[in-house]
């Protein structure tokens, strides 16, 4: 199998996260299903393979680009999801206390930006679709990149976004939080109007599990368990950065980013400190991405073939 560099590293990152589950499985005897995992797994597998074909047998690197990263994400996300479930329980206390009482210094609060909302239903409802197109921003700038044949750019946001992940888990293992609606009880009638994806009685089961656990992964009724930093602000910026010399995708990625942090906000997932984490995240990350892809591509100096080839692709 022929793998680029970059794809190499998040192929062994996805390893090593498989691995490290396994591990903590058997030493927990936490219960997981593969029925929810096997689809993306096949379908990760399948673009490797029409990869490989365009790589080896058609010559036609942009495919083969697209292929491998949108395959190579599929299959990490999988072991990275289950990873931080595995986590549970945190045995520090949630710090959204913390988090509220600090958005309070900027005169922030989530009932109050809720209520306020609340009165453009509309709106509530366009932010909702906005925050739930946030991962589809994210493959589809893999999927310009890919077919701009634009590799270092490419390989720079995947290296990255697997760097924030790992970083965003990191931290909130350390220092769990719910999110706002882990703290914070919207008034009825606002709840009914913003229906935030992450509701009180979503917020309020977080906080059960980060103090019991999860024996059966399967029973899990919650899609995400991560307040701060917010990874959804790690998707949107990190989509932004690498697409921001396309002029006329990145005036398209700035109106839907700026949309995105209402979004992010009213959904009850995270607090505004949180968003803050995000974006320092994501500036640290895209470094690191494109620091890797550099050091990588510099390392190719022994074959002057092979460095003529990947110079080539890094340019397009």
């Amino acid at each position: 199998m022929v793998l680029l560099r970059a794809e190499r590293t998040i192929l062994a990152a996805t390893l090593a996260l498989v691995a490290v589950c396994l591990f903590l499985v058997w030493e927990k005897g936490t219960v997981v299903s593969l029925d929810g995992y096997i689809p993306s797994a096949y379908f990760a597998v399948l673009l490797i393979i029409i990869g490989q074909f365009y790589r080896r047998v058609r010559k036609a690197e942009r495919v083969a680009l697209t292929t491998h990263i949108l395959a190579l994400f599929i299959a990490y996300s999988v072991p990275a999801a289950l990873f931080n479930i595995l986590l549970l329980p945190r045995p520090s206390e949630p710090i959204d206390a913390m988090l509220v009482r600090m958005d309070s210094w900027l005169g922030y609060s989530w009932p109050g930006f809720c209520a306020w909302i609340a009165q453009y239903p509309r709106l509530s409802d366009l932010l909702r679709q906005i925050y739930n197109l946030t991962l589809a921003q994210l493959l589809f700038t893999f999927l310009f990149l890919g077919m701009a044949n634009d590799r270092r750019r490419l390989h720079a946001a995947a290296l990255g976004t697997v760097i924030a992940s790992l970083a965003t888990i990191f931290c909130w293992a350390l220092f769990p939080s719910a999110g706002a609606a882990g703290y914070w009880t919207l008034a009825p009638e606002v709840d009914r109007i913003v229906r935030p994806v992450v509701s009180s009685a979503y917020g309020t089961e977080l906080n059960r599990l980060f103090a019991e656990g999860v024996p059966d992964v399967s029973s899990l009724k919650v899609t995400g368990l991560i307040g701060f930093p917010s990874f959804h602000t790690v998707m949107a910026l990190i989509s932004l950065i690498a697409i921001w010399p396309y002029r006329p995708m990145r005036f398209a990625l700035i109106l839907i980013s700026a949309a995105l942090l209402p979004a992010i906000l009213i959904q009850g997932g995270h607090n505004l400190m949180d968003v803050f984490g995000g974006t320092t995240i994501t500036l640290i990350s895209w470094r690191l991405g494109l620091m890797v892809f550099d050091t990588q591509l510099r390392n190719l100096r022994g074959s002057p073939q092979v460095l003529a080839t990947a110079e080539s692709q890094a340019s397009g």
